[in-house]
């Protein structure tokens, strides 16, 4: 008898054994777990942060073109909220010839943007803007003192047709009526219709 109770002791120490080494285990494995999720999180929340730095550093550059009357035309590279006449000096500066009437150098530049500098050559050939805006206050355009650069702005309008104007109007001298615009080479009654609600001779 004393035996079998010495030997059911020996089984339920065992057995007691046993269950704490099962719960020693499953907790380790549960702390295992928990060190890989907060690893994984605090690797997930690096790489979140490292995308949002490199689209901030996107975001403060800006590479933009200067062509024309400049010592050193070509495109730049700038932090955001430059403006052109930093440009323009990053670029040599205007040459003696540099029409720089109509260029506002305090403009704020922007991405992919382009500056062209006329030259007074250009300007009294009427491809450059003039100073005061070619468009009425209803948004016409004035295709008597408009530039080529303005007169493209019209749908159907491109570099062509817009220096076949203005030679035109040099030429014959200013439009009577917007209907004699029909006159200039390139201009037909398709085009016309196109424009003929966007332009004006006042």
């Amino acid at each position: 008898m004393k035996k079998q109770i010495i030997l059911l002791g020996i089984v339920v120490l065992i057995l007691l054994g046993c269950t704490a080494c099962k719960s020693t285990s499953y907790l380790e494995k549960q702390s295992d777990l928990s060190s890989e999720d907060t690893s994984e999180d605090a690797t997930d929340s690096a790489d979140t942060t490292e995308e949002t730095e490199k689209k901030t550093e996107k975001k403060t550059e800006i590479y933009v073109q200067i062509s024309g009357a400049v010592a050193d035309p070509g495109v730049y590279t700038f932090p955001a909220d430059s403006r052109v006449y930093e440009l323009i000096e990053a670029a040599g500066g205007l040459l003696p010839e540099a029409y720089d009437v109509s260029l506002n150098q305090a403009e704020r530049l922007s991405d992919g943007q382009k500056i062209h500098v006329y030259t007074k050559g250009e300007a009294a050939e009427g491809l450059a803007p003039t100073e005061e805006s070619s468009s009425t206050s209803d948004g016409k355009v004035n295709i008597n003192t408009a530039s080529v650069e303005e007169l493209t702005s019209l749908k159907g309008i491109g570099q062509t047709r817009a220096e076949s104007i203005v030679a035109y109007r040099q030429e014959h001298g200013a439009f009577a009526a917007v209907e004699d615009l029909k006159a200039v080479s390139g201009i037909g009654d398709a085009t016309y219709q196109k424009i003929a609600d966007a332009i004006t001779v006042n």
